[in-house]
């Protein structure tokens, strides 16, 4: 299958909210195509103070309207510091980075970037992602406008998903928390399904008696979710044999709605210390009934893989994360939208027949 793979945006291209501040990366975007053709992607932007040998620097978000970034400085003997993470002496974790979201213009193309916003377009809140806001889906409602499902880190709700709705994608009315810790990768189907909204989401537990899948919910009113139901797992042995999630706003589609996702594996088998490969793989929902799945990509191979430099090498290897996906104008192909390393984002472009075509049917 033909993948056609550009590098949008990268670090160098943003500017830090505040001037002490470095951007760690710019990566996982929503997206949307506006009424007059461009797109727009929100993308996540991962920025972390400085920090020094005596000091773990710890910011977080404070206030409810105009919200601005404190930093906390924790004296390092007072915890154990990890890659990615302080845990303090009460086992309580605090992060190095802090994201927001920004605006980022395409062409009509979907392929070049006019112009990305150098101050933040969506932030956190002290009683909403105090500790940040990270990795958006953005779904088209008809009658609603458009329906944000994000990630939301804060001390009282931990790693939570939140929502969000507009009607011009600039001002966002925060309904809270919708699918409570652990919980990520929550996708919002397009239309209802017998009178109700329909979610994929990531639910994780502290007792593992299986491997992290995507569940399927339903909602009356987008606020509260309930007949959760797993509807699809990683796979032993392949590219998704670790963990799953859903990644871009479902797509309809003659046979189905079509969404990508990533799934993960060691890098070599039954070894952790090897490091991990997110991919990207496609799975066929049925028209009228998500809970039933008619294809998937084959445990094989997956759909697409990191290969090029900026996928392999940044702030987490072997990277690629889809999380937005938009028909070209020729109606023929499709345009997805990826985080590559934790660092960067990019764009593949694929036929969406050869998907369908690829995909092995239940």
């Amino acid at each position: 299958m033909k993948v056609e793979t550009k590098l949008l945006a990268t670090p160098q291209d943003i500017k830090p909210t505040v001037p002490s501040f470095r951007v760690r990366g710019i990566l996982n975007p929503a997206g949307v195509r506006l009424p007059g053709g461009k797109i727009m992607l929100l993308a996540r932007i991962a920025e972390t103070p400085r920090h020094g040998e005596k000091y773990f620097l710890a910011p977080r978000f404070v206030g409810n309207g105009e919200s601005r970034i404190v930093v906390d400085r924790i004296l390092r003997h007072r915890g154990m510091v990890t890659p990615d993470s302080f845990v303090m002496e009460d086992n309580i974790m605090r992060l190095p980075t802090i994201s927001h979201f920004r605006k980022i213009l395409l062409d009509e193309s979907g392929m070049n970037v006019e112009r990305i916003s150098q101050s933040p377009d969506f932030i956190g809140r002290t009683e909403d992602g105090d500790f940040g806001v990270e990795d958006p889906r953005i779904t088209p409602l008809k009658g609603r406008g458009y329906a944000m499902a994000y990630v939301s880190v804060s001390r009282s709700s931990g790693v939570s998903a939140s929502l969000a709705v507009s009607h011009d994608l600039a001002k966002w009315d925060r309904k809270g928390v919708i699918f409570r810790q652990q919980n990520k990768d929550v996708v919002i189907f397009p239309e209802k399904f017998n009178g109700c909204y329909v979610a994929l989401n990531r639910p994780e537990g502290t007792m593992i008696f299986d491997k992290p899948s995507i569940w399927l919910s339903y909602s009356k009113d987008l606020e509260f979710w309930g007949r959760d139901k797993p509807v699809m797992g990683p796979r032993k042995n392949c590219w998704d044999s670790l963990r799953i999630g859903a990644g871009t706003v479902p797509l309809k589609t003659g046979e189905g709605w079509l969404m990508i996702y990533h799934g993960v594996k060691f890098s070599k088998p039954n070894n952790p210390d090897a490091g991990k490969v997110y991919s990207a793989g496609a799975v066929l929902f049925h028209p009228s009934d998500p809970s039933r799945i008619l294809a998937r990509t084959p445990a094989a191979e997956p759909l697409f893989a990191p290969e090029h430099e900026f996928e392999m090498k940044g702030f987490v290897n072997k990277v690629v994360f889809p999380t937005a996906a938009i028909p070209d104008r020729d109606k023929k192909s499709l345009l997805v939208y990826c985080g590559a390393s934790d660092s960067n984002i990019e764009v593949k472009k694929l036929r969406t027949g050869e998907i369908l075509n690829s995909l092995e049917w239940k």
